[in-house]
């Protein structure tokens, strides 16, 4: 049989289960991301060197996140690969079409810091990619 103060250790160690529960939980459920292309890509070279650029939906399940980086690898049908990153997005806000079809843009630039993601919604955003390399040899 137990003395009461092997019953009062038992109950202070159980107090703590609560709380090694919940940080276990965190640590195993991961988020898991996904990423919708847009069914059209640029592809290009400009005075930033070779571009990729497509619109992408990107959601969050089972947690919040935040991605800080983003790459693309391309392959070309000669075997050439080329690794891309993440350099910068744009989100489109609304249209605009005047009485004479004119269209106008509200749209806003982000650099390529960080994207959060909630597990409540979808952020849909214009992503630009280029090859890092080519800004080290300009």
């Amino acid at each position: 049989m137990a003395t009461p103060a092997e019953i009062a250790a038992y109950v202070g160690a159980a107090a703590w289960l609560p709380q090694i529960i919940a940080l276990a939980y965190r640590r195993a459920i991961k988020p898991k991301v996904t990423i919708v292309p847009e069914k059209q890509v640029e592809i290009g070279y400009t005075s930033f060197g070779p571009i990729f650029n497509l619109r992408l939906a990107v959601s969050a399940a089972r947690k919040d996140t935040i991605i800080d980086h983003v790459g693309a690898s391309i392959r070309h049908e000669d075997g050439a690969t080329h690794e891309f990153a993440w350099a910068g997005m744009r989100e489109t806000f609304s249209e605009i079409k005047d009485l004479s079809g004119n269209m106008q843009f509200v749209e806003r630039d982000y650099s390529p810091i960080a994207l959060v993601l909630s597990r409540f919604g979808v952020i849909e955003r214009f992503f630009r990619f280029q090859v890092p390399s080519f800004h080290s040899i300009v």
